[in-house]
């Protein structure tokens, strides 16, 4: 039985130690503020648009504390539906605008909202894995996909911040419903 719970633990560990980029990160689990506006609507980690307005501020999401080092987020997230386009999924983030916008556009591509680029193609109702790795001294954060690189944003100016959950880019509108899982942060 001992032996048994042993395994199990080791497994654990291993499964949550090479679920990160990287190595000698140390997890954390910052605070966070539910931000809803508009016709934004939230149960647990599903985040929905209700409207199909392309004006406004329509937005669901979690704003964590300021990231004051090196951070590590990593989050998978579900679009359970999307008849609007171009919803921002996750963010990092100044105080004095968008810098790190990660979103989905029609018909099925996640992109930077910052610079337009192509990060990976989407299917509704898939999971994918997001990970943003934020350097604060360097003003750098490492965009990965599913475990790939796909950009590196420069000149970010702190304080900044991570933000997950659906945003109408100022181009985009609802209705949008996406669920996040397996949330988690690393500093160093």
């Amino acid at each position: 039985m001992q032996v048994c719970v042993l395994i199990v633990l080791v497994c654990l560990i291993a499964v949550t130690a090479s679920a990160q980029i990287g190595s000698g990160w140390t997890p954390y689990s910052p605070s966070f503020t539910t931000q809803v506006r508009g016709c934004g609507a939230t149960s647990g980690l599903t985040f929905r648009l209700t409207c199909a307005a392309t004006s406004g501020d329509n937005r669901a999401e979690r704003r964590y504390a300021d990231i004051t080092s090196q951070n590590q987020f990593q989050g998978t997230v579900v679009v359970n539906s999307m008849p609007g386009d171009r919803i921002s999924l996750k963010q990092v983030h100044p105080l004095t605008g968008g810098w790190v916008m990660i979103a989905l556009k029609k018909p099925g591509i996640l992109y930077s909202v910052h610079d337009g680029s192509t990060l990976a193609p989407y299917t509704i109702g898939t999971p994918v894995r997001i990970n943003t790795i934020v350097d604060v001294k360097a003003r750098t954060c490492q965009v990965y996909i599913n475990g790939s690189l796909r950009t590196t944003l420069t000149n970010g100016v702190p304080p900044l911040y991570d933000k997950l959950g659906v945003y109408r880019t100022s181009t985009g509108q609802g209705p949008v419903s996406a669920t996040w899982s397996n949330i988690a942060f690393w500093r160093k």
